[in-house]
């Protein structure tokens, strides 16, 4: 998987959980696509930060051996 589809794809699986939740709890709908789209955001932002941190470990293990 191409390393820039990566954070997308994950940040869209957790916006649809997060719409899926909210709309269990009977908000209304606009409301759920907002808090969809902004936990969306943060796992798309979140996933970058992760592969950011992935990689710099990799990197100093890498300078160990």
């Amino acid at each position: 998987m191409k390393k820039t589809l990566k954070p997308i794809l994950e940040g869209l699986a957790v916006g649809c959980v997060f719409i899926s939740i909210t709309m269990l709890f009977e908000i209304p709908f606009y409301m759920s696509l907002i808090i969809g789209a902004l936990a969306a955001l943060g796992g798309y932002r979140n996933s970058i930060k992760m592969d950011k941190e992935k990689s710099e470990k990799a990197a100093a293990n890498k300078q160990d051996d």
